[in-house]
């Protein structure tokens, strides 16, 4: 229980070092994870396909076609054809009986719906699929028609330099942001200008701040490059202080995309990976210091919880998360935890005394005489026995679930009360048929 106000102390020097604002969250807004299509007219997407160099799937549809609902409902909402399409094409719909999209419907002869048309930049038309044959048919479709000779051609430039074996770091820069700017994958690209760069400049502060921006996965070796090279965030040398700060947005934006992705495709084996990095990561943050056994499974253990969460995987949720609240948050009574707060609250502060003022100035109001300040173990233990108690609530399915999360919310209103801690016990109450003294809570 003692590690939780050290372990506070280390997520707030984070959170000032990766210049984050009072208010953030771990994950970024989600986005959907499906088909993101085109708003505009015909006449902009085709700018915009010309801009990116990329090829334009069209979907014709009508609002009383089956398969075109179908299309809606399963395709394009799914992961897989979204991380497929919204790479390789501009996707654009357009509904044949309205608009715009009778006229253009027209023009490439469509009849039958739905009807998929692949067209170049130019407003060339290189493949027609008519209906819709499912998710895989959908992406091995996009696969044959990418592999089509007009296709070939929509690539960002460079490519063919770079497929020949071009290799200096002055064209791989230039290439690098090329592909950026047309939202195209970097990692191999990347990868192959640190291996490019001569000695002298690999771990100068300009490579250091270009290989963070450009950064997209943990397992390159870019990844690695910024564990190695990354400054302290307490440097008293302001252009190390901003470098750290740099690789602590680039290693976080990196680690959030891909635990999102596994969450998107509900990959189990990707989030291991996360996991892994993670743990990397969170090493190099003090290669000194060496990470317990412990440390690193309550890492995981977080990681896995919010997975099985995003994915709605009770089971799995209840089987980690039932026995932390229980057996671990619950084993100190009220007194004990709070007991506990004014030496955490000093080591926080000690801590924090360490920072250097660029980075002191920057603390948070959050800290400034409030009760997080004061009570660190009491607001640490309550928040965590509230995220447990909420998501049974959301994700229970009986009175066995929704009893003891009342508990542990009860629990962590004694600790540390706030009105969201009062509303999901007044819900618990609901759900558990308590109807009476739901209302007088919620007043």
């Amino acid at each position: 229980m003692k590690s939780l106000g050290l372990r506070l102390a280390f997520y707030l020097v984070t959170f000032l070092g990766s210049g984050a604002s009072v208010g953030a969250t771990a994950l970024p807004t989600d986005e959907p994870p499906g088909v993101t299509f085109f708003k505009g007219t015909w006449k902009d997407a085709l700018a915009e396909a010309k801009r990116q160099n990329k090829p334009i799937f069209l979907d014709v549809f009508t609002t009383w076609c089956p398969p075109c609902k179908r299309m809606v409902k399963e395709a394009f909402p799914n992961a897989r054809v979204g991380a497929k399409f919204n790479v390789h094409f501009i996707n654009y719909q357009l509904d044949a009986e309205k608009g715009e999209g009778i006229s253009i419907a027209k023009q490439y002869a469509v009849a039958s719906y739905p009807t998929a048309l692949y067209i170049t930049p130019n407003g060339e038309l290189v493949h027609r699929s008519v209906g819709y044959g499912g998710v895989n048919a959908m992406i091995d479709q996009a696969d044959l028609v990418l592999g089509m000779p007009p296709l070939k051609m929509t690539l960002a430039k460079g490519d063919k330099d770079y497929a020949n074996g071009k290799r200096d770091p002055d064209f791989l820069k230039r290439y690098l942001k090329t592909r950026q700017s047309l939202n195209r994958p970097t990692n191999d690209v990347l990868d192959a200008y640190l291996d490019a760069l001569p000695e002298s400049e690999r771990t100068t502060p300009e490579t250091i701040s270009f290989v963070a921006d450009a950064l997209q996965s943990s397992n390159t070796k870019a990844f690695s490059y910024l564990l190695k090279n990354r400054p302290s965030l307490l440097a008293s040398d302001l252009t190390k202080q901003s470098l750290a700060r740099s690789i602590v947005g680039a290693t976080s934006r990196v680690l959030d995309n891909e635990f999102r992705q596994a969450c998107t495709i509900n990959d189990e084996s990707l989030l291991e990976k996360v996991i892994a990095s993670n743990e990397r990561n969170l090493a190099s943050i003090n290669p000194f210091v060496i990470r317990q056994e412990a440390q690193k499974e309550e890492a995981a253990t977080d990681y896995r919880l919010k997975f099985y969460k995003e994915t709605r995987n009770f089971v799995n949720y209840r089987a980690i998360a039932g026995p932390i609240a229980q057996s671990k948050l619950m084993s100190q009574s009220v007194g004990e935890v709070q007991g506990m707060d004014s030496a955490s609250a000093v080591q926080i502060k000690n801590m924090l005394a360490l920072l250097p003022d660029s980075l002191r100035n920057r603390m948070p109001a959050i800290l400034d005489d409030k009760p997080l300040a004061k009570k660190p173990m009491s607001f640490s233990v309550a928040y965590s026995l509230h995220q447990i108690a909420s998501t049974y609530l959301e994700l229970g399915t009986s009175p066995a679930d929704w009893n003891p999360a009342l508990t542990w919310v009860e629990r962590a209103m004694a600790l540390y009360r706030t009105p969201e801690y009062e509303n999901t016990y007044a819900d618990l109450l609901k759900k558990l048929g308590r109807t009476d003294d739901a209302p007088n809570v919620q007043k």
